[in-house]
């Protein structure tokens, strides 16, 4: 393998996340264990932004545990082990910084999910939401005894319609009171026609139309998600600017090279005075341009080219 880390001078290195991120008792305690072992297990990884001048791509705390050894100790930290992106495999290390370094890093899972952006839904949020609060119903409806000499109808009907009630609670802080009406009614609607009909069912046909209620109200999600995805794609037809790609690309994990790169793809057709089309861009990702087959495949999933 001829890949291999280089040792870089610290202050030949910028990070754009300011070191008050980081703690800097944890700061201090990283850069003791770099001093003593002379070096750092993760290296860097940088790139190139100018004549011995480095920008850090990842390893930003591994960075400033390093500007910290070096002001504890000038000559033995004055330089730190890193990887530099640059020449013709740099979308292929970009890509690899992605899927090695940075979905390695666990987040946790905060106790409360944000669904609602300003004027927007996350549908995918949603979903699992609706999801999570209806199946506990269905799962304690399947453990109900139908034979138990107290749990009269009258009383099941009832218990179920609080419950639903409760979802219809949930709901209402879900979505948002302006800019999504429209939404908010069609939801609201479909738990009172399950209310209503509730109310003269037993308990297994009750769980059989809660269960069938939760199967139409995810592919109705499904289907607006969808129909949402289609109409956020951009025209590559009507692009004017490096801007338009790089707010289309804001949607999917993407790197400053893809999206150069595809402006330069996209710029390429326009002056041949040749049709743009996805068979044309699909022969720019063989010329080694940094417009690979990756750029490419994302490219298809945040754009269009009308026939």
């Amino acid at each position: 393998m001829l890949l291999s880390p280089e040792f870089v001078l610290v202050k030949e290195i910028t990070s754009n996340v300011p070191r008050s991120e980081f703690l800097e008792s944890d700061l201090e305690q990283a850069a003791q264990l770099i001093l003593k072992a002379e070096g750092t297990i993760k290296p860097l990884v940088l790139r190139t932004i100018g004549w011995e001048s480095y920008e850090v791509v990842d390893g930003h705390f591994e960075y400033y545990a390093a500007v910290r050894a070096k002001e504890i100790n000038p000559r033995d930290g004055e330089r730190i082990g890193a990887f530099i992106i640059e020449g013709d495999k740099t979308e292929v290390l970009e890509e690899q910084v992605e899927m090695f370094r940075k979905k390695s890093s666990i987040s946790p899972v905060p106790e409360k999910s944000t669904v609602i952006q300003e004027g927007t839904i996350n549908l995918s949020e949603l979903d699992k939401l609706l999801d999570k609060k209806l199946q506990p119903i269905i799962t304690k409806l399947g453990q109900k005894t139908i034979a138990s000499p107290t749990y009269s109808q009258p009383l099941e009907n009832k218990n179920i319609e609080e419950k639903l009630e409760k979802i219809e609670s949930k709901i209402d802080q879900l979505v948002p009171k302006t800019k999504s009406a429209e939404i908010e009614e069609i939801l609201n609607n479909q738990l009172e026609v399950i209310r209503q009909k509730i109310s003269n069912l037993s308990k297994q046909e009750a769980l059989s139309l809660l269960t069938k209620t939760q199967i139409a109200l995810n592919r109705q999600l499904e289907a607006i998600k969808n129909e949402s995805n289609q109409l956020q794609k951009v025209n590559l037809l009507t692009v004017e600017t490096k801007e338009d790609i790089q707010q289309a690309f804001a949607r999917v994990k993407s790197t400053t090279t893809m999206i150069n790169a595809t402006w330069e793809a996209i710029k390429h057709w326009k002056q041949s005075g040749e049709n743009l089309t996805w068979e044309n861009l699909k022969k720019q990702t063989k010329k080694g341009i940094g417009f690979g087959k990756t750029t490419y495949e994302k490219l298809r999933k945040i754009a269009y080219i009308p026939e």
